[in-house]
């Protein structure tokens, strides 16, 4: 399968997130930071008759996943002030009374989760290019994002200016995304410290994920401290901008199988929510480690 790699004219989730080529196929990994305290669950249900299992974040409703079928994806944001802002209204929104706590809630959860109901790579990608905003334009999912079927991987580059979207060669085993634009030079961190701090991230995970060979190895290399400024690690501690890490997702799709870690100070996982029909023989696993 392939698609036209093409830049056109058009119109969250600040992380790191990787797509690794393991001898047993592709698999998907991120470092989800946040400006909050991140609470976080399995959802495990059908969408539109297809098994999906995401992580979901209960106060932001942004989640990402896998389905029945090995496809899955992971993303990272370019919209990083809002991702900012956001993490200073959540803590906010805690600060009143249960009853009067309002989510803060965008379309994004809906584009992810309509994407992953999919069967098939090309219809996710178009699903994830062309989803549609709460004006029902096809704004699509701006942000960096990796997608999967097990075999073949996709970076989708999607910002106001411009979509791109990119079969990465088979050749290479490691693909990493951050939070600066690749192909839209003006989207994201892109000066200063926390341009820095996005580089830095990207170039040392992409480096030090070359030689893993087993799934549950990529997020011990996702987490390892590499430079003394805990700034410039790919799993962020002690941010003078708020946003540290609070957990890790892996997909690992041929064996239809996620696997997460939480933070054990900036993550709290709430549990597994199974909306699965009763009787339903699922086919997706979950493993989470503490």
């Amino acid at each position: 399968m392939e698609f036209r790699n093409f830049i056109e004219n058009a119109s969250l989730n600040e992380c790191v997130v990787a797509g690794v080529r393991l001898q047993d196929g592709v698999v998907l990994a991120k470092n989800r930071d946040r400006g909050y305290k991140a609470n976080v669950e399995i959802i495990h249900e059908l969408i539109n008759g297809t098994e999906v299992m995401y992580w979901h974040d209960i106060d932001t409703d942004w989640c990402e996943g896998m389905n029945e079928y090995g496809l899955g994806m992971v993303s990272s944001s370019l919209m990083v002030n809002q991702d900012e802002k956001e993490g200073l209204r959540v803590i906010n929104g805690k600060k009143v009374p249960d009853d009067k706590h309002k989510k803060i809630v965008t379309n994004e959860g809906n584009k992810i989760r309509q994407a992953l109901s999919h069967v098939n790579l090309k219809d996710m990608v178009h699903s994830i290019v062309n989803g549609k905003n709460k004006k029902g334009k096809n704004v699509g999912l701006r942000g960096q994002t990796l997608v999967s079927d097990g075999v073949n991987l996709y970076a989708l580059e999607i910002t106001k200016d411009s979509k791109v979207v990119k079969r990465v060669s088979d050749d290479d085993s490691v693909t990493v995304r951050t939070n600066h634009g690749i192909y839209d030079k003006e989207a994201g961190y892109n000066k200063g410290r926390k341009k820095e701090s996005s580089h830095s991230r990207m170039n040392l995970a992409q480096k030090n994920l070359v030689d893993v060979n087993l799934p549950s190895d990529v997020l011990d290399i996702l987490k390892k401290k590499y430079v003394s400024d805990p700034f410039l690690n790919p799993y962020r501690t002690k941010s003078p901008w708020l946003m540290h890490t609070t957990g890790q997702i892996l997909l690992d799709l041929k064996n239809l199988r996620v696997m997460v870690r939480m933070d054990k100070d900036e993550g709290v996982f709430r549990g597994i929510v199974n909306n699965l029909p009763i009787g339903y023989n699922s086919k997706i696993r979950v493993v989470v480690e503490h």
